[in-house]
């Protein structure tokens, strides 16, 4: 496989977990944010590893992501559209997407940018983990028309939502230190 190709089966992986989302198959989306996150980790890192890595791929490879975190955060939405949740699932997909931004946006800048805990890996962890979690306590409660196991996805969330705020925030006081007075807008 191509590093491109692995990029695009990530794609593929969370436009299904949104659907799973959607579809109230928690468990499933979690094992499929989980095999997004792997392959994630992979297309990079072939990429280096076969010399091929440049800024045609490391472009292609943001792109997909932050559509890849759309699928996914779509899908949690519709699973959560009846409640107050749906409002924590807004704070996270805004909060995760700025994270990346401001990384972006700080690095085209000049400055060095890895401060912050939710971080890519960290969001897969617990979306992924969090929606297996959910499922097998869905499964094992077994009520009739009740979503239990749902609040361990929710509380990820919560912490997912904080937690992005915080680092884009962190991530953002970082880059304006590291800018001092070079200028205004």
């Amino acid at each position: 496989w191509s590093p491109d190709a692995i990029t695009y089966a990530q794609l593929v992986a969370s436009v299904l977990a949104g659907l799973a989302y959607a579809r109230s198959c928690v468990f499933l989306g979690g094992c499929l944010v989980l095999t997004a996150g792997t392959l994630d980790i992979l297309d990079g890192g072939l990429a280096r590893q076969r010399g091929i890595a440049g800024a045609r791929g490391a472009l292609v490879d943001s792109v997909v992501d932050r559509w890849a975190e759309f699928a996914t955060f779509v899908g949690l939405g519709v699973l959560y559209r009846d409640g107050w949740m749906l409002g924590v699932v807004a704070l996270a997909a805004f909060g995760s997407q700025m994270v990346s931004y401001v990384r972006a946006r700080a690095e085209a800048l000049g400055v060095s940018m890895d401060t912050g805990r939710a971080q890519r890996p960290e969001r897969y962890v617990l979306v992924g983990f969090g929606s297996v979690v959910a499922g097998i306590l869905g499964h094992l409660t077994c009520v009739p028309g009740g979503t239990p196991g749902h609040g361990v996805l929710s509380g990820c969330l919560l912490v997912l939502s904080g937690g992005s705020l915080w680092t884009a925030i962190e991530r953002a006081r970082h880059a304006a230190r590291g800018l001092g007075s070079r200028g205004h807008s």
